[in-house]
């Protein structure tokens, strides 16, 4: 969301952006703040502003005189030109009673309303955070309408993915038109973890879900969740089945603590023009470390994320904790996820909470890398090594 404010007013539009920055809106994306009517059509013509909070008496440029007749006039030519981005809602505000009535009628043709700013009190700017919110609901009703949105939930190794019907509720609790689907595969245990034969057969069990779940699927839109486990099992499967038709307009992968490895290409996803991966990290998130260093086949790109080329269609985004950093409560779904879901064709944030360490970054990552080479050998070595024991004990008998 972004907003606009027009008021010549210094202190009120200042008072104001602080009023609302303490809200902890995270949709709005950023609040301009201009004071004239000549330097707000400049900001029009470039942005759409889903929000425009307009003093009813401004000068038309700076210095100069402020008259109500320039807000108004500034009302019509956004109503009138081609060239000027027509904002969302449009509230007027003035610090006299008397000028709503002047120009109750007038402003209303094209705002959706108009209120007494006094600049001794705080009421009006409630008023207008709550329509800031309303306005935030109602694109998101419009978006998933228009984008007929699916959701697809894989959880990780050794749980049941309580986080899943969490993320459910949060999706639920701001619209019910949107399609969720959580993936369960059991309990799956670290023994099993351990042996590729075994991971390869849930993936192919998923793709086989995922195939007739594309077939069927009405939505434009698709978005799939996973942790852990399960990022390794959504990726391989999408590139076992992205053979076939996703007649889906937008594909979105979100990975959290990922087992991949850091060089894992994602290249297949190519062939679906409108297909993006985030990948979020946690700097201290030790299974995946684990994962790299001893078990063949995956790696720790949730916690260094993936590397190559970062733009639009792979982010990685790095946050503080550990590997399940993402569920300790709601509020990193509410933050990060949600967004991803609602606000359609808006670019995604980048986060980056990291602190450089040596010892963290440059010693012991170094160290799990080293081990991750080495475990190929540990996996020849250890059926021999089996063999040997087995030898030794029935040979002692």
């Amino acid at each position: 969301m972004k907003v606009l404010i027009i008021d010549d007013d210094k202190t009120r539009r200042d008072r104001l952006k602080s009023y609302i920055d303490d809200q902890n809106i995270d949709e709005i994306e950023y609040i301009t703040l201009v004071e004239s009517v000549d330097e707000s059509k400049g900001y029009l013509r470039a942005v759409y502003y889903d929000v425009l909070v307009l003093d009813v008496v401004l000068p038309k440029r700076i210095p100069g005189a402020a008259s109500s007749q320039n807000g108004l006039r500034l009302l019509d030519q956004i109503t009138r030109s081609p060239f000027l981005k027509k904002p969302g809602i449009i509230i007027g505000i003035t610090a006299h009673l008397e000028d709503i009535e002047n120009y109750r009628q007038e402003f209303e043709k094209k705002c959706s309303v108009v209120i007494e700013a006094a600049s001794n009190k705080d009421k009006w700017k409630k008023r207008i955070v709550d329509l800031l919110r309303y306005n935030l609901e109602s694109k998101i009703s419009r978006s998933v309408q228009e984008f007929q949105t699916s959701i697809v939930t894989v959880h990780g190794i050794q749980t049941f993915g309580g986080w899943q019907n969490r993320l459910k509720l949060l999706v639920n609790a701001k619209s019910d038109e949107i399609s969720f689907s959580n993936y369960k595969y059991g309990y799956f245990s670290a023994l099993s973890f351990l042996v590729p034969f075994l991971r390869k057969r849930e993936v192919s069990r998923l793709a086989a879900r995922l195939k007739l779940f594309f077939a069927e699927t009405k939505s434009k839109k698709v978005v799939i969740f996973c942790h852990s486990f399960g990022t390794y099992l959504v990726a391989n499967a999408i590139k076992e089945i992205m053979s076939e038709t996703l007649k889906v307009d937008q594909l979105t992968l979100v990975l959290s603590g990922s087992v991949l490895q850091s060089r894992y290409r994602f290249d297949y996803l190519r062939e679906h023009p409108n297909s993006n991966v985030i990948n979020e990290c946690g700097d201290r998130d030790l299974p995946v470390c684990g994962s790299c260093a001893f078990v063949l086949g995956v790696g720790m790109a949730g916690r260094v994320g993936f590397h190559g080329m970062n733009d639009l269609r792979l982010i990685n985004r790095f946050h503080l904790g550990g590997h399940s950093l993402y569920f300790n409560g709601d509020e990193f779904m509410s933050q990060h996820w949600l967004p991803v879901v609602f606000d359609e064709g808006s670019r995604v944030k980048d986060v980056d909470c990291r602190n450089p360490s040596f010892v963290n970054d440059a010693i012991f990552e170094k160290f799990v890398e080293v081990c991750g080479r080495c475990k190929p050998y540990l996996y020849l070595f250890a059926p021999v090594g089996l063999a040997w024991f087995l030898f030794i004990k029935f040979y002692s008998w």
